[in-house]
């Protein structure tokens, strides 16, 4: 599970969910859709939006897997959207801002090719390679984006236990070797 921003960067990544289940019960049952729902996410205030006086809240953007919540959106159910044409347009905009999501991680993918087959790893080791081809996908985009790096733009969040963890705490594990000599 996770929130991508606009360029493709992650934000925060929640890892661990089993492929089977649903995005919607996933998130609900990780500790990324529990902080939300208790308000311990530290989303921003509401701002305006480009040319707009009104205040926007800053939302999530899910499937209709999702529950519909206050900082979430979802899609209208197809028998609602195909009879009101302004459903319709909400559906497809709504789409088309869930595809950065699904382009993140397919660029994802692409770059860190391990991912075009099971891992056969232990499940710790799993998880720590999700994270880290995150944060080198972050760190990668950044480079492509501002050319001048500053470390504030590939930092990344990750949930372990319940709580938020900045990304230091996985190069303190000296990856680079554990990736190469943690196959099992």
């Amino acid at each position: 599970m996770a929130i991508v921003g606009p360029d493709y960067r992650f934000i925060s990544v929640d890892i661990g969910g089993f492929g089977k289940n649903s995005d919607g019960g996933i998130f609900e049952a990780s500790n990324m859709g529990r902080r939300f729902e208790t308000n311990q996410m530290g989303v921003p205030e509401p701002k305006n939006l480009p040319g707009q006086n009104e205040l926007s809240p800053h939302v999530l953007i899910g499937d209709e897997a999702f529950a519909l919540k206050p900082y979430l959106l979802r899609p209208f159910p197809y028998s609602q959207s195909r009879t009101d044409i302004f459903k319709e347009n909400y559906n497809v905009r709504l789409c088309k801002a869930r595809r950065v999501v699904e382009n993140a991680f397919g660029i994802l993918a692409q770059k860190w090719r391990i991912f075009y087959r099971p891992m056969e790893t232990k499940i710790d080791t799993s998880i720590l390679i999700v994270k880290t081809a995150c944060i080198l996908h972050n760190f990668l985009r950044t480079k492509n984006i501002h050319q001048s790096l500053n470390l504030e733009h590939f930092k990344i969040w990750t949930m372990t236990q319940g709580e938020l963890q900045d990304w230091h705490f996985l190069f303190e594990k000296n990856l680079p070797r554990i990736l190469i000599q943690d196959y099992e």
